[in-house]
């Protein structure tokens, strides 16, 4: 019995600490959702914000005409 204490008192803690230490890095990226990276489409509605849209004059978001050009940061025009 003395092998089967020292695997015990030994081992099984140290694994242990081990999956704890993997758990706490690993589960905070598994847990969170997808990024948006830059050139994927944008899975939302657009959403205009202002304090006073009527005063504002803007027009609807709907109203944008789409050119499907691309621009950005990276100048991939």
């Amino acid at each position: 019995m003395d092998v089967v204490v020292s695997i015990l008192w030994y081992a099984v803690p140290s694994i242990a600490l081990y999956l704890l230490v993997a758990a706490l890095v690993v589960g905070p990226r598994l847990a969170r959702r997808p990024r948006y990276r830059v050139g994927q489409p944008w899975p939302h509605e657009p959403m205009w914000w202002t304090a006073n849209p009527q005063g504002a004059q803007l027009p609807a978001a709907h109203g944008h005409a789409v050119t499907g050009e691309r621009g950005g940061a990276r100048g991939s025009w």
